[in-house]
């Protein structure tokens, strides 16, 4: 059975807007779009688009996973085809960048072509200037060759280092946050969104309880971390991609980064 036209009744998890201040050199303003998992059986699309319109951010950030599965299937196809429809309204809105997650292993240059049709700039390793911003996508080790779901091989090495030496501010797409501090930080990266932890699931006490890829009491779950003058920024995600796990504390969200340089830190 094909989920994409939700029934109201299964709607769940109410997604919020979720702003956050940076203090940074530059004022922009960043919708950051994580976990969406084409909202099978979860959240009307159009609950989405109103906050982003809401918002009116500067750009729009895909960090991974907007869609289910697309190494099995189109990004309009069947279960994805509600990711395709997020991104359809959100290029209407603002400028878009996305970055494959894990769900998008097996991403085809045939679901990159419909995505760039669109107008969405899809960056795998890559990075693109818009004026002083440099922004870039440090993909999922699992589109890596010889990846497999389970065992997964870490990211490229040698993309951070390849990003950070372009000249301007740099805006980094990564769908893990758990590559930050190993493979990110350090060479200079100003701002790195990502998502992949869902908040940690339940949060108690202000700290999440699971992640994949860090396990148990995650460190990098929601908000903002730091080291030195480098940020990482982690969105708790837009849908509860484990349905018969609830969330506890951790409402959905679109992430809203209020860049400026009046921002306390």
């Amino acid at each position: 059975m094909c989920y994409t036209e939700q029934n109201r009744d299964e709607v769940s998890d109410p997604l919020k807007l979720r702003t956050i201040s940076v203090p940074t050199p530059v004022r922009l303003k960043l919708a950051v779009c994580a976990d969406f998992h084409s909202a099978n059986r979860h959240m009307p699309i159009e609950n989405a688009l109103k906050l982003l319109e809401l918002a009116a951010p500067d750009l729009i950030l895909f960090p991974g996973d907007i869609f289910s599965d697309t190494g099995r299937s189109g990004v309009g196809d069947c279960f994805n085809r509600n990711g395709l429809k997020l991104m359809e309204g959100a290029v209407r809105l603002a400028p878009c960048f996305f970055s494959p997650g894990n769900h998008e292993m097996g991403f085809s240059a045939e679901n990159r072509a419909v995505l760039e049709k669109l107008g969405i700039a899809v960056l795998s390793d890559e990075f693109v200037r818009r004026g002083d911003l440099v922004i870039g996508g440090y993909a999922s080790g699992y589109l890596r060759p010889k990846s497999a779901y389970r065992n997964a091989p870490g990211p490229e090495p040698d993309f951070p280092a390849r990003f950070a030496g372009e000249g301007g501010y740099h805006i980094l797409l990564c769908h893990h946050p758990e590559y930050w501090a190993k493979n990110v930080a350090g060479h200079g990266i100003e701002l790195t969104v990502a998502g992949h932890a869902h908040g940690g699931q339940w949060r108690i006490f202000g700290r999440g309880v699971y992640a994949p890829g860090q396990g148990l009491f995650p460190k990098y779950t929601s908000g903002l971390y730091r080291s030195g003058n480098e940020v990482l920024a982690v969105s708790r995600g837009m849908t509860n991609s484990v349905p018969w796990i609830p969330r506890f504390f951790n409402p959905c969200e679109i992430l809203l980064l209020a860049l400026s340089p009046e921002a306390a830190s």
